[in-house]
C-alpha cells in the first residue's frame, strides 16, 4: 500500500532531507568508485531528486532518485525521463551506502501494475494525478512527474 503525501502533492518533504542528502553524497564518494556527475532538485514537475553518477571502473552512467517525501530511493538507467523511468537493479556496493539512508525499492516491486488497494490511502488529489497522467505502475506513482 502506498502512503499518502508520496506524491508530492499536499505534503511537505521528509524531515532532515538536506542532512541525509550531505551524509549519501560522502559516502558515495567515500566509495572512491563513483563520481557525482550532477544533481537535479525536486521541482514543480518531479516529487523527488535525481542524483546521476559516473562509475570510473566501468565506465558506466547511473541514476540515483529519492522521493522527497519518504526518503524511497531507486536506480533508474541514464537514459530515463520523467515520462519513462527504466528501473535497475541498484549495484552491490552502492547498496548498503544508500539503503542504510533512504531504502531502496527494488525494480520488480516499482514496475508491478498499481492497483485500487494500492493508492487506498492516498487523497483525492493524489488520486486524480494518477488518473489524469495515466498511470499504470507504483514505480510511476513513487517517482513520478505530474505537475
Amino acid at each position: 500500500m502506498i502512503k499518502e503525501g508520496i506524491t508530492g502533492f499536499n505534503c511537505s518533504n521528509l524531515e532532515g532531507l538536506e542532512d541525509k542528502l550531505e551524509l549519501l553524497k560522502k559516502n558515495i564518494l567515500g566509495l572512491k568508485k563513483y563520481k557525482i556527475n550532477s544533481i537535479y532538485d525536486q521541482n514543480e514537475s518531479s516529487n523527488y531528486i535525481r542524483i546521476k553518477l559516473i562509475d570510473y571502473l566501468e565506465n558506466k552512467k547511473i541514476d540515483l532518485l529519492i522521493n522527497c517525501q519518504y526518503g524511497y530511493s531507486c536506480c533508474v538507467t541514464n537514459e530515463s525521463s520523467w515520462m519513462s523511468i527504466k528501473f535497475t537493479e541498484i549495484p552491490h556496493i552502492l547498496e548498503k551506502n544508500v539503503t542504510n539512508i533512504f531504502p531502496c525499492l527494488k525494480p520488480e516491486y516499482l514496475n508491478s501494475k498499481l492497483n485500487d488497494m494500492d493508492i487506498r490511502n492516498l487523497s483525492k488529489v493524489e488520486k486524480e494525478q494518477i488518473d489524469y497522467w495515466e498511470t499504470k505502475t507504483k514505480g510511476e506513482v513513487i517517482f513520478n512527474g505530474y505537475d
